[in-house]
């Protein structure tokens, strides 16, 4: 269809140097995406029969990180709990655009959802956004009970910027000695942030791109700032101790320059002796997840996803 042709063609097209922005015109491209049309068109709509709640949680530095939980009605019970960070190169994104997402999630693989607004730079640098995505999860893991959910049977997921958070916090809740995380769902990941040269994609993958490598390093500046340790395994989970670490999902995209860190980090994860199920999705673009109104290969690893996480986190009651 005409919008679709469009809408690709201007997301392509743009290109954000984080760096080169103050942090109000940053700001403003964080706003809430409001569930209804063009922007259902792309991002899909929630899902029927979940309700969705905001609530707060206050950070080791007293700070209000504002998180929002998805429930499916019709649970009679508690269910299994899965933290949810969104993607943005540290420095964009918001919960609302996950809505469809999350809300499917829950419904399908029969799970309490929680997703964190972590504080974003360059406003705040790192580790700011890993601190705050733990304090949140261990609110969840303390509240689990009033939230409808299970504290013995825990996932992390994030996309991007957000499966870098989501492999730091499955790394930091293995060494607090936490029992009960039975998986990590990490989607396109960006699990080394320490400064290399990024390979470029070739010319005949380019009209796909909606990440470069340039914006790669410029979201990274900005998010590590002038005392980001990169070699720190809470920043670069792929410079982390893997051993002993819960199954994962890696899901990658073809036309993505994370792609190849998304390769290594689950060739590592399997060498450390972790189940690793590892996806390629062809011909889609980085961020395909949240556009499923143009990239079909949304719908299948949101299928993937769900049945992975369904299996880890309910695996008792198979």
């Amino acid at each position: 269809m005409p919008w679709r042709t469009r809408l690709l063609d201007r997301l392509t097209r743009s290109s954000v140097v984080a760096e080169e922005m103050t942090p109000a015109q940053l700001a403003r491209m964080r706003g809430q995406v409001p569930m209804k049309a063009p922007y259902t068109w792309v991002f899909g709509t929630p899902a029927k029969g979940v309700t969705s709640t905001a609530h707060r949680v206050t950070a080791r530095d007293g700070h209000e990180v504002k998180i929002r939980v998805h429930r499916p009605d019709d649970a009679s019970g508690p269910l299994p709990l899965l933290l949810h960070f969104h993607g943005g190169g540290f420095v964009l994104g918001h919960i609302s655009a996950y809505d469809p997402w999350c809300t499917a999630v829950a419904a399908r693989a029969r799970v309490v959802v929680v997703t964190v607004a972590y504080r974003m730079a360059p406003e705040h640098r790192a580790p700011t956004a890993v601190h705050d995505c733990l304090d949140a999860t261990h609110w969840a893991l303390e509240h689990a009970a009033e939230l409808g959910a299970r504290a013995d049977s825990v996932g992390v997921t994030g996309d991007s910027a957000g499966g870098n958070l989501a492999a730091a916090v499955a790394q930091q809740l293995r060494d607090a000695g936490f029992a009960g995380l039975r998986h990590q769902a990490l989607v396109y990941p960006a699990p080394d942030l320490t400064e290399r040269e990024v390979e470029a994609l070739q010319e005949a993958d380019r009209r796909f791109v909606l990440l470069t490598p340039d914006m790669m390093r410029s979201f990274r500046r900005v998010y590590l700032g002038d005392g980001g340790d990169d070699s720190d395994p809470l920043l670069s989970p792929a410079l982390g101790n893997l051993t002993g670490l819960p199954p994962a999902l890696v899901q990658l995209a073809e036309h993505d320059p994370l792609r190849p860190d998304g390769q290594a980090y689950a060739a590592a994860l399997a060498d450390a002796g972790v189940e690793v199920r590892t996806t390629t999705y062809r011909g889609a673009p980085h961020g395909f997840i949240t556009f499923p109104g143009f990239a079909p290969a949304a719908l299948a690893a949101l299928d993937e996803l769900i049945g992975e996480v369904a299996h880890h986190l309910h695996e008792e009651t198979l």
